[in-house]
């Protein structure tokens, strides 16, 4: 009894925004996540273009929020900015893992930006495909240069706290949304999630817990805020079978007009400033050619319904209007609504309880995907 009892602490998940940092410590404690401590810092406007500035920035800060909130212990997971490396799929013949490490660095001599051999390279290996009908393994690279991964070290180094692991931020959100009790039924589901950041785009697919599927869209967001303040839609709360019966995340379905008492009707059909009109316009279609690939992949498992993440997710007429475009079912996901209720909010938690915590989907992630303790 006792041993089920016992608290089980997460290291600290800290998520390095372009617009905000955001840091949280979760606990396991008879098998439901509790937080310890959340904090969140915006960026400044006039850093956000500024490396040196920012980095600075962040050293102070992380400082300032680690002693402000009831954190425990100094052991973090970081991740690598999105926009700081390259993820690519790639199809290659079938071979043993210690070739397929060569074979990677030479596919990635004419991809990278910068030179292969001060590369970090990592991969994950999604399965067999054909091409051609001949049988080949399909391969996510993921790389970045090892000057910036040192970078990142030594402003982590400065902030006084001690790394557990570098993630990337398209594995921490698959983390942050596959199942805590690894039960493998969802492995015949595809969970497409869409990263809506203010920097880039990260569309993500997994099966179950493993990640199948990853691209980052450089668009850049804010010029979606061009979207008109006239737009609306209806929405109401719910959760999905799969997630209501893991006791994880809650979701804001985004829906049409007139579906009975339970919705809230907000407004008039969304209308787009033309400004604005072009770069959803280009959004959509990257999406729909990311759930194209995927569903030739896995004819199978098609991609049924998209979960909106982000900063930019709060935005819900944005998300209406690329829901519309997808043709699919869309929801709004805040893993934060795994944590136990009476945890979330406090004097420890800078957590905002009446909205959906969308744009804490990596933080969180980065979290759950450390050692716990």
């Amino acid at each position: 009894m006792l041993n089920l009892l016992r608290k089980k602490v997460f290291p600290i998940g800290i998520d390095l925004g372009s617009f905000s940092l955001k840091i949280i410590q979760l606990a396991r404690v008879a098998g439901k996540l509790e937080l310890i401590a959340a904090a969140k810092a915006e960026v400044p406007k006039d850093l956000r273009g500024d490396l040196l500035g920012l980095q600075k920035w962040y050293i102070t800060n992380i400082k300032e929020l680690l002693t402000a909130k009831p954190f425990k212990g100094k052991r973090a997971v970081s991740c690598m900015p999105a926009h700081t490396m390259l993820i690519q799929h790639l199809r290659l013949p079938k071979m043993e893992e210690k070739q397929l490490e060569q074979a990677l660095r030479w596919e990635a001599q004419e991809k990278l930006p910068f030179d292969v051999a001060g590369a970090l390279i990592r991969h994950i290996t999604v399965g067999e495909v054909y091409e051609n009908e001949q049988a080949k393994q399909e391969v996510i690279l993921m790389a970045a240069s090892r000057n910036v991964v040192q970078q990142h070290l030594h402003l982590v180094e400065q902030s006084k706290i001690e790394i557990d692991s570098i993630n990337v931020e398209a594995c921490a959100l698959v983390n942050g949304f596959s199942l805590l009790d690894g039960r493998s039924d969802q492995q015949n589901h595809a969970m497409m999630l869409v990263d809506l950041g203010h920097s880039c785009t990260k569309v993500v697919v997994a099966h179950g817990s493993k990640m199948v599927f990853c691209r980052t869209v450089n668009l850049v967001a804010q010029i979606w805020n061009d979207v008109s303040t006239n737009t609306s839609f209806v929405a109401k709360t719910k959760s999905t079978n799969a997630l209501q019966e893991s006791g994880s995340s809650c979701v804001t379905v985004i829906e049409e007009e007139s579906q009975g008492e339970e919705s809230q009707v907000v407004g008039n059909e969304p209308t787009v400033k033309s400004t604005a009109q072009p770069v959803l316009q280009n959004l959509v279609t990257e999406v729909l050619s990311c759930i194209r690939y995927h569903d030739l992949m896995f004819d199978n498992q098609p991609v049924e319904k998209v979960i909106f993440v982000g900063g930019k997710a709060k935005d819900r007429q944005l998300c209406q209007r690329l829901a519309q475009g997808l043709g699919l079912p869309a929801q709004l996901g805040d893993p934060l609504a795994r944590i136990e209720a009476s945890s979330r909010t406090g004097s420890h938690s800078d957590l905002d309880d009446q909205q959906i915590n969308s744009d804490w989907a990596v933080a969180f992630g980065l979290c759950l995907s450390g050692r716990g303790q």
